[in-house]
Parts: C-alpha cells; structure tokens; sequence
C-alpha cells in the first residue's frame, strides 16, 4: 500500500491539505534509491568467540553526512524469522516503518506526519495482522519555550478496545528529553527519566507499569553509546536485578560485543557485532 494514501487519510480526517505536510513518499523514494553502507550480523558466541548461533541481520544506510536513514532488520525469536523496515529524516528520527511477520507479509505500518518545518503533528498506526484492519491515530500538541525548542509533548490516542492512551514527554531548554509518562485510561503505564551533565546523556531510567511491574537503568559512554543495561524485577517490595549487559566499542564507537548475565541463572551470554562495509 502507497504511503500517499496515509496522507491522503490523514486529510480527510482533519480537513487539511497535502501541500501543508512534508511528502514522506518522496523521501522513502530517495532513500530507497541509495545504497546499503554497512550490513551487520548479530550473532551467539561462546566464552572464546566460536559463534553458536545468528541472532539477527541489520542492512543499514547513511546519507553523505553520515546520517542514519534507513535500517532493515531481519531476526529470529523463538524459532520465527521476523523483520521490519524503518526509514529516518535528516535528524535521523524516525517516519515510517514496515514490520512483517515470519511469511514475509506486511503486518504493521507506523508513519508520522510532519508540517513543512519538521514537527511532528500526527501518526498513524496501522495493524494489517488482525480484521478488520485496526488503525489507530495520534495526535501531537506542542509547548514551545522562549528560544523555539518544544518544552513539552502531549500525544493523544484513542482505542476502542484500550480505551484512551497519552504520552507526556517534558524537554530540557536544548530540547533534550527529560522525563516521560504514558498513561492508558487514567493508570500509569510506565515513566521514564534522562539525565544529562553539560547535556551530555549520562542515564535513563524506565520503569513499567502494565502486567509485571520491572525496571530498566540505562549508564551511556560518549558519543550517546549505551555501555551497561541494568534489567530488574519488582519482588518483595523492592527492585531486585536480574539480569545485567554490558557493551564493548571500538576506536571508531562502533559496537564490537555484549555480554549478558542473567542473575537469577547465572547464565552468561556472548554477542559479537560482525560488519561488512
């Protein structure tokens, strides 16, 4: 299906027109037109680098200012091979994306609708693996600060069967994020935090609400590249860890390996990241 015919939707939702909102068909086209930069293999090794196993396949491509526009990914869970295509602007976020289930066929579309100055205004998320087709629309409003930068983020989303879904993301004065809450029908899903020194990211922390409750601490090095994931349970009253990874860079930051402990197991598991440019 044409990404024209979202937009298209999205007109006749809200009464605007095409020419308002930047055509993320032409640029899906460009990007489509541009070479793979770097391939990279996931794969299980043992404790002295013999690989085990592939766990997934990313095709990557970076525009001439060594951006990220696209990622195809291709992974296996629990014996199923899935994949998705994610397209990125210029500020490398991203516009659209393609997920498809282990047969190879379109399962989900996600696209944002930008206005001619790159914000973000709507998005739809399209869900083509169940009948009828679901569909799901979000709107964005904006708070701007005095210098332009949007201070706060409200994305609202009705479903039918979840009822009421929003998202409340709070920005620093350089736009940077600092905390972000979702809430479904008045319960708290989960919030998250960012902290920052000379705004520089240091941590994030993510805590989940829906099911089990459970935490996430996330330590970056420079450069934005995460370094060591904190995975804990809530038992007892308290935040236990249970499972903890820690990754490795080369001289160019480019990720090299991970290695995952599972403190409940003390299993111990070894990623290497293999390029191919």
């Amino acid at each position: 299906m044409r990404i024209g015919y979202f937009i298209i939707v999205c007109c006749l939702i809200t009464g605007c027109t095409p020419k308002e909102y930047i055509d993320n068909q032409k640029m899906v086209v460009s990007i489509d037109s541009m070479k793979i930069s770097k391939i990279i293999t996931e794969v299980e090794t043992d404790s002295i680098g013999n690989i085990l196993d592939t766990l997934s396949i990313e095709y990557l491509k970076y525009d001439e200012n060594n951006r990220k526009r696209f990622k195809r990914k291709i992974y296996w869970y629990k014996d199923r091979k899935m994949s998705g295509k994610d397209y990125f602007r210029p500020d490398e976020d991203l516009f659209y994306r393609e997920s498809f289930d282990e047969d190879g066929k379109l399962n989900s579309i996600f696209e944002t609708i930008s206005n001619k100055n790159g914000r973000v205004e709507r998005a739809m998320q399209i869900d083509k693996g169940r009948e009828p087709i679901d569909t799901i629309i979000m709107d964005y409003s904006h708070e701007l600060q005095s210098n332009g930068k949007v201070k706060k983020l409200l994305i609202k989303a009705s479903h039918e069967e979840v009822g009421e879904l929003i998202s409340k993301l709070i920005y620093d004065e350089y736009e940077n994020p600092i905390f972000e809450v979702m809430i479904m029908e008045n319960d708290t899903m989960s919030f998250q935090t960012w902290e920052y020194s000379d705004t520089v990211l240091q941590r994030s922390i993510y805590t989940h609400y829906l099911g089990d409750t459970s935490m996430s601490i996330y330590l970056f090095g420079v450069e934005k590249m995460l370094v060591n994931e904190g995975k804990f349970e809530y038992k007892d009253g308290m935040f236990i860890k249970s499972k903890e990874i820690n990754h490795f860079y080369d001289e160019t930051n480019e990720r090299q390996k991970s290695i995952e402990k599972n403190h409940d197991t003390e299993e111990v598991k070894y990623i290497r990241y293999l390029k191919e440019k």
